[in-house]
């Protein structure tokens, strides 16, 4: 029989055990939240592994608008603990540029503007009063996103932008509304379009052709 004094010990060195036995760390945390504490989960973690520095090329993107960097449980697992639960990602967009329209299914967006100046459209769910809502912040400024909402943001400034987005999830969830739509049939497609578009008009548009 295990003394109770050895048992704070035993579930320390269990999750240093479970950490490094799975392939997958992150999977390994999430999981053993069920079993163990969040302190003791904690503890199996080096300090190092609560700062981030955002752009390390693993999970840097570098894309037309500009660039993503993004930081979950996947990049680190310290983020996915039963008493953390966030995630984050720093965007670059050029002037006049736009992050295509998307949504997180699993996570509230907040976002604080460092350079530059947002435009923020939100489009509201249906039955709504008005179907958007539309915010401009400026640099010091934050906005937010409501959880599961499509949003898109462009840089309306003529200097560069960046913006530091934080979720309350550390596994929110992506879905870009463009190639989400386009995973349908054909038929399916022009129906969301609308406007008695045809099957080969949908098909048009999701290869990147004009309607």
């Amino acid at each position: 029989m295990v003394s109770p004094r050895a048992l704070p010990v035993a579930a320390a060195a269990a999750v240093a055990a479970l950490i490094v036995a799975v392939a997958d760390p992150a999977a390994a945390l999430v999981r053993s939240t069920n079993v163990f504490a969040s302190n003791r989960l904690r503890s199996a973690v080096p300090d190092a592994a609560f700062v981030f520095t955002p752009g390390a090329p693993a999970n840097l993107r570098q894309l037309p608008f500009g660039s993503l960097s993004l930081g979950a449980v996947e990049q680190h697992p310290v983020l996915g603990g039963a008493d953390t639960q966030m995630a984050y990602t720093v965007a670059s967009i050029h002037p006049g540029a736009t992050l295509p329209a998307h949504l997180h299914p699993r996570a509230t967006e907040l976002d604080y503007i460092v350079h530059g100046t947002i435009q923020t459209v939100i489009v509201e769910e249906n039955g709504s009063g008005r179907p958007t809502i539309v915010v401009k912040a400026a640099a010091g400024q934050l906005s937010v996103i409501p959880e599961g909402l499509i949003h898109s943001q462009t840089c309306v400034s003529a200097e560069p932008c960046r913006f530091v987005a934080t979720l309350n999830s550390a596994d929110p969830g992506t879905l870009l509304v463009g190639s989400s739509v386009c995973a349908l049939p054909d038929f399916q497609v022009a129906a969301a379009l609308g406007n008695g578009f045809s099957p080969a008009a949908a098909r048009a548009f999701c290869a990147g052709g004009v309607l």
